[in-house]
């Protein structure tokens, strides 16, 4: 029995130091304030809902509709696109050794972006890799804005976070107000702003629910209302008339496309 326990004690915490990941790589961010930044992205496997505009199906993994990857993606260098498929699950310590060689030479602070999928269901692996990372580069989250608890887990060891609301509307899914809420919350002391994702079903109703929420949590908080592309692609005069409802509202509202779509980069 007490072999048993400690076996089970011992996968716990080799599981924990390990991640399911779909790619890691160097590009530009393309998406809200930072747009064009260099950034890393590290691209954790799975998300727990799925959004019909998502762009990134290959690496959501919803249990009982597809398996998680059996290789990750890794990038070689910064400056080449080759890269080599890596079994998972990836140890901390290969993840740090693949976001080294990524680094371009020079006074820049590295950045590290937290993408996915959703990072945040990798909370426990995230507690035990970032704090090896933190003081060489800046932690840098994109998250649906859901996973309020592990959110409070991780904040000390993250810098930005880009948070999701997912208007109902947009995504065809159930509202998530309150968890977006809580969420807001959540990140007390971290650098955020917020994106909604508009497509040509999206209605001044969740515009209007999200901008007062916003409200409640820090009207100066920026939202960032980003385009949907391909067939949910909205009209422009309605990413303008949204971005003068949430004006009367709330301070900063900035309408921002995908920009490594328009680029064609990773």
């Amino acid at each position: 029995m007490l072999f048993l326990q400690f076996r089970k004690m011992l996968c716990m915490i080799i599981c924990m130091k390990h991640a399911q990941l779909h790619e890691v790589f160097n590009s530009i961010q393309g998406e809200g304030p930072w747009i064009g930044q260099r950034q890393i992205f590290v691209r954790f496997a799975g998300c727990t809902i799925r959004c019909r505009y998502c762009d990134t199906l290959d690496a959501v993994q919803i249990q009982g509709e597809q398996t998680i990857p059996q290789f990750c993606s890794a990038q070689i260098t910064a400056s080449s696109i080759e890269r080599k498929q890596v079994p998972n699950p990836v140890s901390s310590q290969i993840l740090t050794m693949f976001c080294n060689r990524l680094i371009i030479p020079g006074p820049s602070r590295p950045i590290i972006s937290l993408t996915g999928g959703e990072p945040l269901l990798h909370a426990s692996f995230l507690m035990e890799w970032l704090p090896m990372v933190r003081n060489d580069f800046t932690i840098y989250l994109e998250t649906n804005g859901i996973h309020h608890d592990d959110m409070t887990m991780v904040r000390h060891l993250v810098d930005v976070v880009s948070m999701d609301f997912k208007l109902p509307s947009s995504t065809g899914l159930r509202p998530f107000w309150d968890d977006h809420t809580k969420f807001m919350r959540s990140t007390s002391g971290k650098t955020l702003y917020i994106k909604v994702v508009i497509t040509k079903d999206t209605t001044v109703e969740d515009i209007l629910t999200t901008c007062n929420l916003i409200v409640q949590f820090d009207r100066a908080t920026l939202l960032v209302i980003q385009p949907a592309t391909g067939p949910l692609a909205p009209e422009s005069n309605k990413l303008m008339d949204f971005q003068q409802i949430a004006l009367t509202i709330i301070e900063n509202v900035r309408i921002i496309p995908q920009a490594h779509k328009i680029l064609n980069v990773p």
